[in-house]
């Protein structure tokens, strides 16, 4: 059995230590069953930054959607440096924290490495892709919003050992299909009386790790592909979903392991 907290918004506060490599910071409570709540508060906290420097990435991309299928441009001058300065500026309007300043913010140092390492990963994603990205003559070229955060979740799972990933409760991708807590929160966003932006977070009964769901909602050029009709297919020939604008659309699924 878990110890489920209450449903919440995290907290932004400062502290508190989770595993991550290099560098190898640990958090070593003398019991390892039970952490503080104000610890679990600051996990909450690197938790949610993480969702939301992701989620900025992929807004980033879904605001450029019309400029890179567009076939008449070769060159689209989103390179990963103009995506690096829309990232930055779309991250400090969201979440208040300006990371061209992240070494004077106050924000414990392991979160300082993690979002840092999160930008860089971001940022090569957007490298790697230029070669399709600049394609002259082709429309769409299947680099969305859903497929640029995939590439990115899997690389920083891989280097930092915390989890990110995309999910929704009938997922396209099915790597993206939710596991039983995912699903919880899944139908809990789905409920239109949900508070817009609510997160959920659990902290695992042996504190081993804590988990957080943050919500996703359908935007304009999300409903290219998932709004109506229902069952038609879209450019990629899978069925729509029917989402309408700001529906939620599924969401990013944060898996931090605390260190023993």
């Amino acid at each position: 059995m878990r110890r489920r907290l209450p449903w919440m918004l995290a907290c932004l506060v400062t502290g508190g230590w989770l595993s991550a490599t290099p560098p190898a910071w640990g958090l070593e409570p003398s019991d390892h069953s039970t952490i503080p709540f104000h610890t679990i508060l600051e996990l909450e906290q690197t938790a949610r930054l993480l969702a939301i420097l992701l989620d900025s990435g992929r807004a980033v991309v879904n605001d450029n959607q019309t400029l890179l299928d567009d076939p008449a441009k070769a060159d689209k001058g989103f390179t990963p440096e103009v995506f690096e300065r829309q990232l930055l500026d779309m991250f400090r309007g969201r979440a208040g924290i300006d990371l061209r300043e992240i070494e004077t913010v106050k924000l414990p140092l392991r979160d300082k490495y993690l979002l840092k390492e999160l930008v860089a990963v971001s940022k090569q994603v957007i490298e790697d892709a230029q070669a399709n990205l600049n394609r002259h003559g082709a429309g769409f070229k299947g680099f969305i919003p859903a497929v640029f955060g995939a590439r990115v979740a899997t690389r920083f799972t891989v280097k930092t050992g915390v989890r990110l990933k995309q999910t929704a409760l009938v997922p396209r991708n099915p790597a993206n299909r939710p596991d039983s807590y995912e699903r919880v929160a899944l139908e809990a966003f789905a409920d239109s009386a949900y508070p817009r932006e609510k997160v959920i977070s659990e902290m695992a009964a042996n504190s081993s790790a804590l988990r957080l769901m943050f919500p996703l909602y359908a935007t304009r050029h999300c409903l290219d592909c998932h709004g109506g009709p229902k069952g038609g297919l879209d450019r990629t020939g899978y069925p729509r979903e029917g989402l309408t604008l700001g529906q939620n659309a599924g969401a990013i699924s944060v898996l931090l392991p605390v260190a023993k």
